[in-house]
């Protein structure tokens, strides 16, 4: 108490000064209205960047709630973009039903089971290529089936478990389809060459058919693979193979590999055909 009244004592005069400051002040501001304006005006500031500051502070805590808020939005919104995705595939799923792949190129209908299915993995840059679709056998896939997509063949069903098949894809050198050109009865062979995943080469086209560039290439029906009169592609460049008597034709493939999202698996075998053929194997035995 005693250290309190000495400080006090000590320090007496700036108190004083101290006081008779804010009564100078407030006669000051509370006489002339300038002064007065000015002070309201430098208050008001200095209170309006308190109420800023302040205001940031909370805000910055209330981002976790705000940040947990969006995550939460994120998610209902990845739930919506996976159901349009979901319909998406259901409407192209239904144009794919065209009538380009229940005619042949005579215009006959031909009526091969088919089942629609997405491609789950695609590889267009290795020397063997393969898709993979999320339809197998529970669903009716057997190998030795057709793939086509809305722009043409797309490659034939090797294997399948319960809910997807492998598909060895017109990009494999393994690959072997009968093709010609449309309206036209000679064929050739369709193979794949590797490097552009544009282009394949229909080998052993017999020199004596009428060809020109911008032929039309189809599937000839020949295989179990494919009904007659499927798009392969268009004909881009013919030369002469060793053999004088053949055409090696330059084809630019119709489907667009790099960017298949459905296809279509068809069943185009004939039951009363292969009967037939297994008759000849066991007479051959």
């Amino acid at each position: 108490m005693r250290n309190l009244i000495n400080f006090l004592l000590k320090n007496s005069s700036w108190f004083v000064l101290i006081f008779l400051e804010i009564i100078c002040f407030y006669f000051v501001f509370s006489s002339n209205s300038y002064q007065k304006s000015v002070f309201l005006n430098s208050s008001n500031e200095v209170t309006g960047r308190v109420y800023s500051i302040s205001g940031t502070i909370f805000s910055y805590f209330g981002l976790k709630t705000e940040n947990e808020q969006l995550l939460q939005r994120s998610a209902d919104l990845q739930a919506e973009i996976k159901e349009l995705k979901n319909y998406i595939f259901d409407l192209e799923s239904d144009s794919i039903k065209t009538e380009a792949f229940l005619k042949d190129s005579l215009g006959r209908r031909v009526e091969p089971q088919y089942i629609i299915a997405r491609v789950e993995k695609n590889s267009i840059s290795l020397v063997d290529n393969y898709l993979i679709v999320n339809k197998g056998n529970k669903h009716g896939v057997k190998a030795d089936m057709g793939v086509v997509s809305q722009q043409g063949i797309v490659g034939v069903v090797r294997s399948a478990s319960a809910n997807y098949a492998i598909v060895q894809s017109v990009l494999n050198p393994h690959s072997r389809f009968s093709c010609k050109i449309q309206n036209s009865n000679a064929a050739g062979i369709l193979i794949w060459e590797g490097g552009d995943p544009r282009y394949a080469r229909l080998t052993e086209y017999p020199k004596y058919d009428d060809i020109a560039i911008g032929d039309t290439i189809v599937t000839t029906g020949f295989s179990d693979f494919f009904p007659e009169g499927i798009m392969v592609g268009i004909l881009e460049e013919y030369t002469s193979e060793t053999d004088d008597n053949f055409y090696s034709l330059k084809v630019k493939l119709s489907t667009d590999f790099g960017a298949l999202k459905n296809v279509l698996l068809i069943n185009n075998t004939n039951d009363e055909i292969k009967e037939l053929e297994k008759t000849i194997k066991n007479v051959k035995k």
